[in-house]
């Protein structure tokens, strides 16, 4: 080998391989070029998407952007990008001229820039449009979503929004939003015309605007026709008071026309002598209806004293009531009134009934078949001061037929004797019914089982209850009251079940398992019972008498053609109370405007007893808010009381809630604990603490209004 040659080769190859490691090649043959320019103005706080590309750069150590008059001419998100990448560039808030560079990463010596004219806001560009309406008309209470989109505002300051008449036109959550964005509007509790108004935050002559129409969830005039209606309470001196009747309304003129009643009170004298008005001639009345529903019905018997009741609309069909005055045998009584629709109707084929007695401790109960005249066929309980009787026949028992939606029942219970009742009717399945014999005093319902056949697999799915009454002498304050849920097996016992009870005995018994021992029985006429397991039936309940009725008929609004089915039932032990058992929904809905009622006894050192009924709305998730006429018997008649709540569901028992409720911003809020049937129907119980007298216990309903 020529070493010569070799040392030569050598020496060239060197600085070739000095030259092909330099790690990026020459810095001197770098460059870079804006290849997505930013247009040659924009708008003080306007945006828009610039790149820039470096050449020659094996590294690919990207760009980074800046601009001048530094501080005030800008910013860049992201402030490093890829060659070719995007960056968005957001001009300042003040105007004047920009000089965006961009600058290779490897080389900083190696830039590119543009011009920029940074301009004010031509507020005159800016327009606004609805781009989700409202509807055209929304219920009182009732929600809707909405949004506005502004045009040309480069400040993307957004929308706020307002309505007319200022003070009563709804509200807005939120008030303001972005551009696009969605604000939630709620109607006010007045009826009327609205206009919501969407407004540019950045130039506020710039507008639009959607009209709605505020309905009323019932009028004067939907209140037309013939109504049943019932009331049970007590009066002045703590005794039973029970009132049932019909009325002729005409809501246009805002009048009652006629009608009848029979009306029991009983005196604390001796031997609780009754003040009864029968058959007693409603001469003429009058009638009002808010835009939420609650109004005032006032009526002018022939004997009786005049009424007055205040009122909730649940539809025009059904209704919510409340004794609200100071007459002199005045009560706090609640119940109901629905529209009349057959007033010739006898109860005939089957039937289930449950009436009570507070004042002789006496419940009764059960099934039975009718031809019209006389209860051909029968199955009944009744509980005598603690002492029942089960499954016997009510033979003997008959019925006159109806004049002017009025007839009579003598019901032969054979540990009783006759029992002489006035029926009202409100269609072929449902009758209300009031003692008038002077001698019981006892009120209740009888619903109509239609074509159906019954058995244990009846109480095979999901059903809410709740039961009321009072209590042996020497217990607790007298009454009692208590809700819950079950589902049955289909054979003989509770797959799940849960209560609350208060008992008024100092502490009430919450989320109380209904599972442990428990059994049922079902006949085929719908005559059936539930025994508490041994664990459970403590402090006097433990055997209740349940009673089918037609599972298309709705026990708690019945002219509503859903919601059908559940039983009549009575408590048959030391504690003696009526009630209602409904089905419950699947996943029900808690959203929007519901009547509201509750009777009971009131939190206070006197024994006295009240009652209310008032309309309210939930937001659907912890709220409610609404009004109510609270009547406080010897204390006072509170129109238009303030109601605040906020409820929590239950994680454990799926259909259970508890609710702090607070009347007319007191202090101490009211404990319920709610029970959903659907969202239709919720019914509860108030489980405050009880003792030596002093405390609340009270059961009611919250019914959706339609």
């Amino acid at each position: 080998m020529n070493y010569k040659s070799l040392l030569v080769g050598i020496a060239i190859g060197i600085p070739m391989l000095i030259a092909g490691c330099g790690g990026g090649g020459n810095l001197k043959n770098i460059s870079i070029a804006i290849t997505t320019a930013p247009p040659a103005s924009l708008q003080v706080n306007q945006t828009a998407s610039i790149a820039a590309t470096v050449t020659m750069d094996s590294s690919n150590s990207g760009v980074d952007w800046s601009c001048t008059p530094t501080g005030t001419c800008g910013t860049f998100a992201p402030t490093h990008t890829a060659s070719g990448a995007t960056t968005v560039y957001t001009a300042p808030a003040t105007a004047g001229p920009v000089s965006i560079i961009a600058a290779s990463t490897k080389n900083s010596s190696k830039t590119a820039s543009a011009s920029v004219t940074i301009n004010n806001i031509n507020l005159n560009n800016i327009s606004i449009a609805i781009t989700t309406a409202p509807p055209a008309s929304l219920e009182v209470n009732q929600s809707a979503s909405i949004a506005a989109t502004v045009m040309m505002d480069s400040s993307n300051s957004g929308v706020d929004w307002s309505c007319t008449p200022t003070g009563t036109c709804g509200t807005f959550v939120p008030a303001h939003t972005a551009s696009g964005g969605t604000t939630i509007y709620t109607a006010p509790r007045t009826a009327g015309p609205v206009m919501i108004i969407a407004t540019s935050t950045a130039n506020s002559s710039k507008t639009a605007s959607a009209s709605v129409t505020i309905n009323a969830v019932a009028t004067a005039s939907d209140i037309t026709g013939t109504y049943t209606f019932f009331a049970n309470g007590t009066n002045t001196d703590q005794s039973p008071y029970s009132v049932v009747g019909s009325v002729v309304i005409n809501g246009g003129a805002g009048t009652v026309a006629s009608g009848e009643q029979d009306l029991f009170s009983v005196g604390p004298g001796p031997g609780f002598v009754p003040t009864l008005f029968l058959q007693d001639t409603i001469t003429d009345g009058t009638i009002t209806v808010g835009a939420d529903g609650r109004g005032t019905l006032t009526l002018t018997p022939t004997s009786a004293p005049a009424e007055t009741f205040s009122f909730t609309v649940v539809n025009n069909k059904h209704i919510l009531i409340t004794e609200f005055d100071s007459n002199v045998i005045s009560a706090t009584a609640s119940g109901s009134m629905d529209l009349q629709t057959v007033p010739a109707s006898v109860p005939t084929n089957g039937n289930a009934f449950a009436v009570l007695d507070a004042l002789n401790s006496l419940v009764i109960g059960g099934v039975f078949t009718s031809n019209g005249t006389t209860i051909t066929t029968s199955q009944a309980d009744d509980d005598i001061a603690s002492t029942v009787h089960t499954n016997f026949a009510l033979t003997g028992s008959t019925f006159t037929a109806p004049t002017g939606g009025r007839g009579t029942i003598t019901l032969v219970d054979p540990n009783l004797g006759p029992s002489v009742f006035a029926y009202y009717v409100v269609g072929p399945e449902v009758f209300r019914v009031i003692e008038t014999d002077g001698v019981g005093f006892a009120a209740g319902s009888i619903y109509g089982q239609g074509t159906a056949a019954f058995s244990t697999a009846s109480l095979s799915s999901k059903f809410v209850f709740d039961v009321s009454g009072v209590e042996p002498p020497g217990t607790g304050i007298g009454i009692y009251s208590a809700a819950g849920q079950f589902a049955g097996n289909g054979t003989s016992g509770f797959t799940s079940g849960v209560a609350d009870i208060n008992l008024g005995d100092g502490t009430p018994k919450l989320a109380v398992s209904l599972t442990t021992g428990t059994t049922y029985t079902m006949a085929a006429d719908g005559y059936g019972g539930i025994a508490l397991g041994a664990t459970l039936n403590t402090d006097g309940l433990a055997n209740f008498g349940v009673y089918m009725v037609d599972p298309t008929l709705n026990i708690a609004d019945p002219n509503n053609a859903s919601g059908g089915g559940g039983a009549a039932m009575v408590d048959l032990d030391n504690d003696l109370g009526i009630g209602i058992v409904v089905p419950q929904a699947t996943s029900p809905t808690f959203t929007g405007n519901y009547a509201f009622n509750e009777e009971g006894h009131i939190s206070t050192a006197q024994f006295t007893y009240y009652g209310f009924v008032g309309q309210v709305v939930s937001d659907g998730t912890s709220k409610v808010t609404g009004f109510a006429d609270l009547n406080e018997r010897q204390i006072a008649l509170i129109p238009s009381a303030t109601l605040a709540g906020t409820y929590a569901p239950d994680g454990t028992n799926a259909g259970r809630s508890t609710m702090q409720f607070t009347i007319n911003g007191a202090a101490t809020p009211n404990n319920l604990t709610l029970y959903q049937a659907s969202s239709g129907l919720v019914l509860h119980v108030d489980v405050d603490s009880t003792s030596n007298g002093v405390g609340t216990i009270g059961f009611g309903v919250f019914e959706q209004q339609q």
